[in-house]
């Protein structure tokens, strides 16, 4: 059992929700207490997945359930969400993890990464998933409720040993998570100075995408000014922000402080075991894909 409040970390009280909602907020909550094997989702979790659906509940609910089992069934991802942890730790200094402060006219939040040493000796794939989702997690946490998100995958300085070291279970892991459970409105990928091998890339990864994400990613061999323009970028690309490093540095310590024992409690946010005489009322698989993922 969670001690803490999740999933906004300074809102231990539900947020306000748009009176057109807020019967399916409620019902949504009441059915997420009703579900034996659940943790102990907020009514915050609630508004969230449901805003996350286009205000869906069904597909709220599949999220929700999504949301749970693959917590339960990944521990090497979900559990032990210590930030300090050796592994994360050397995620987090191999690589640039940045929300980028200004958000677009439509109120998107532009996330970007990439790589901050290119030895692909220190890329653990399994703990640079983990060290993302938590990333990810507190970023929600800061946010609170967002029309959607942007991401930037920056691909310069990637090599094929990186490739290399790609992991199938924790790439599956995280695709079924990202598509299927994660909480959030995904509006575009840019993958932005393409490497050369990106088919060696895509030959791997996908087998894995359905079509609503496989819509939203573009690629270019361009750097990020080209895609969202400077006046969203930091110094490195001309923006008026401060330099990825320094913004990297600042967020980092901001989960090592503020969001290391959140991050950790997060971990009982998962699917109870299922018990040996348990009843056909158990948790069901979804079976339709999460309708966070838009195509504009």
């Amino acid at each position: 059992m969670t001690t803490l409040s999740h999933p906004f970390k300074d809102s231990p009280e539900p947020l306000e929700v748009p009176k057109e909602h807020a019967a399916n907020v409620d019902s949504l909550y009441e059915w997420m207490k009703d579900q034996p094997r659940f943790p102990s989702f907020s009514k915050n979790h609630a508004h969230l997945f449901l805003h996350a659906c286009l205000w869906n509940v069904d597909d709220a609910k599949k999220a929700l359930q999504k949301y749970a089992q693959i917590h339960a069934n990944s521990p090497e991802i979900f559990d032990n969400r210590d930030i300090m942890g050796s592994g994360v730790q050397m995620t987090l200094n191999a690589t640039h993890m940045v929300a980028l402060p200004r958000t677009t006219p439509e109120g998107y939040r532009l996330l970007y990464y990439r790589l901050s040493d290119t030895d692909p000796s220190k890329m653990n794939f399994t703990e640079a998933v983990k060290s993302f989702c938590m990333f990810n997690d507190a970023q929600i946490s800061v946010d609170g409720i967002m029309e959607g998100y942007i991401v930037i995958f920056d691909m310069k300085g990637v090599r094929l040993g990186h490739l290399a070291r790609v992991q199938f279970g924790p790439l599956r892991v995280f695709m079924n998570y990202i598509q299927d459970a994660h909480p959030v409105r995904l509006k575009k990928i840019y993958i932005v100075h393409t490497a050369s091998f990106i088919n060696q890339v895509m030959a791997l990864v996908k087998p894995l995408i359905k079509s609503e994400l496989l819509g939203l990613l573009q690629f270019t061999t361009a750097g990020p000014e080209e895609i969202v323009g400077v006046d969203y970028l930091p110094k490195d690309f001309g923006g008026p922000f401060d330099e990825v490093a320094i913004m990297h540095a600042e967020q980092k310590k901001r989960l090592e402080t503020e969001y290391r024992e959140w991050l950790m409690d997060s971990g009982a946010l998962k699917e109870a075991p299922k018990q040996k005489n348990a009843s056909s009322n158990a948790i069901k698989p979804p079976v339709k894909a999460f309708r966070g993922l838009e195509i504009d």
